[in-house]
């Protein structure tokens, strides 16, 4: 099991990774392309999603449905600049279970961890 961190910033990213596979205790996969990444969503078990903004295929949000599409049981998350009320609004019936600030620092790849563990 791991949680796949689909990215344009895998270098700006790499501190929040580090702190949240170090908190979960899972390794955390950084890919770089929209089609990577559901490619190994429809051939392995993953559990776990973060959909990074920034991505030529569209909004983490909208990118969101097609993951209901090719594996329902995914645990998500997503980079958004929305506020709680607004994020909430935007992504009912999705299954995401946390938004992620747009440039997330350790602290936030910490209580994301505490979110995922939940679900182990």
């Amino acid at each position: 099991m791991s949680i796949l961190l689909v990215t344009p910033r895998g270098a700006q990213l790499a501190e929040f990774s580090r702190a949240l596979g170090e908190a979960s205790n899972l390794p955390v996969e950084a890919l770089a392309t929209w089609e990577e990444a559901l490619a190994r969503l429809k051939g392995k078990a993953h559990q776990f999603l973060i959909i990074d903004q920034g991505l030529a295929e569209g909004d983490p949000l909208e990118l969101s449905k097609a993951v209901l599409m090719v594996n329902a049981m995914v645990n998500m998350a997503v980079v958004s600049p929305l506020g709680a009320d607004d994020f909430h609004e935007a992504s009912e019936g999705l299954g995401i279970l946390a938004p992620i600030p747009v440039t997330p620092g350790a602290a936030d790849g910490v209580a994301l961890a505490q979110v995922f563990r939940r679900f182990l």
